[in-house]
């Protein structure tokens, strides 16, 4: 990129944007003595994106707090001050429609501001996607959600913001509309080393890669299996209505979900599954993605096409509930 690039980072969802943000902000030093600013002390650029939103951050009903507008002017001035490249890093940028797009780039301008997108294919994104709703208080079982969002008529009601995020062609000709394709890159970071998108940024930045790389482990964001889901599944619906967003957030998200993450699932413990008519579905959908990006002339790096394939669903459960929970699990879960 541009020595005077602002790079925006806008995700999305569960492409390792944890760990790049994690590594991003525990590098701020080294960044910085590199001439590359990576703003603000917190690990990523979320509240700024969610004040281009309008959204709050959590149950708007009961606690839920929406960022304001100030917060991401502030940080689009400090980007502009800055005569070096400029790393800003939020997934939640991706969910803004036309208008808070166009308001991101006249914020931090349109001569400067590289857009990165980073996308897996659908098929992969599913059950991931599913997960990381249920953090957030979803108790519909996985095969229901899925005939949902999937369904030609899907109105919207539920988790509404899964298609801001994952139509991928959509996304890329909003921006790609603002800045030209030029200014936009996609990432594919299906079937890669995991560390390919840290050299990939690395690249971007003309940093070494080893300032990153070194980073890597500082945070995870593994998957939960199968029972780890149905337990939170279940959990939502016997205490959700009873808890205020904050309370959600410390008890729920902050220690049961973060307390059984925190054990190493065994290999043996049965993961997701996806149903074969849904994977063909997204592969559908996938395809329709490819060339719309291919028709939008952005940059691409890696193999776009695996963005159309259909994923490989090695069956282990049934994707709707079950019963059981491994012993460890129900361990971590009581000590969190």
């Amino acid at each position: 990129m541009p020595a005077d690039a602002i790079c925006l980072h806008i995700g999305i969802h569960k492409t390792g944007t944890t760990a790049l943000q994690s590594a991003f902000a525990a590098a701020w030093g080294d960044l910085a003595a590199l001439g590359v600013l990576y703003p603000g002390r917190r690990t990523a650029h979320h509240g700024p994106a969610m004040s281009i939103l309008g959204r709050p951050w959590g149950w708007a009903q009961r606690g839920g707090e929406v960022a304001d507008p100030a917060v991401f002017d502030r940080l689009a001035r400090q980007a502009r001050r800055h005569s070096g490249r400029v790393l800003i890093s939020s997934e939640q940028f991706c969910e803004a429609d036309d208008q808070g797009a166009a308001r991101v780039v006249a914020g931090l301008g349109a001569d400067r501001t590289h857009v990165v997108i980073a996308l897996r294919s659908l098929g992969q994104l599913l059950p991931s996607s599913w997960q990381q709703y249920l953090k957030y208080g979803q108790t519909m079982a996985y095969g229901k959600w899925l005939r949902t969002v999937l369904d030609p008529e899907y109105d919207g009601r539920v988790t509404p913001t899964f298609w801001r995020r994952n139509d991928h062609g959509a996304l890329v000709a909003r921006w790609a509309g603002l800045l030209g394709p030029d200014h936009v890159t996609v990432l594919v970071v299906d079937d890669v080393a995991p560390q390919a998108i840290f050299h990939t940024f690395a690249e971007l930045l003309d940093i070494e890669p080893d300032v990153l790389l070194a980073r890597r482990e500082i945070s995870t964001n593994r998957s939960m299996t199968a029972p780890e889901s149905e337990l939170l599944r279940r959990l939502n619906r016997a205490v959700g209505k009873e808890l205020s967003w904050q309370d959600y957030e410390t008890l729920v998200r902050g220690q049961v979900v973060e307390g059984m993450l925190s054990r190493a699932a065994p290999p043996e413990e049965p993961r997701l599954s996806t149903p074969a008519w849904a994977l063909d579905v997204a592969a559908q959908r996938g395809a329709t993605a490819v060339a719309e990006i291919r028709g939008a002339g952005v940059r691409v790096l890696g193999d776009l096409d695996a963005l159309g394939r259909l994923v490989d669903s090695r069956p282990q459960v049934e994707a709707d509930p079950i019963d059981q929970l491994p012993m460890d699990a129900a361990v971590a879960v009581a000590v969190a």
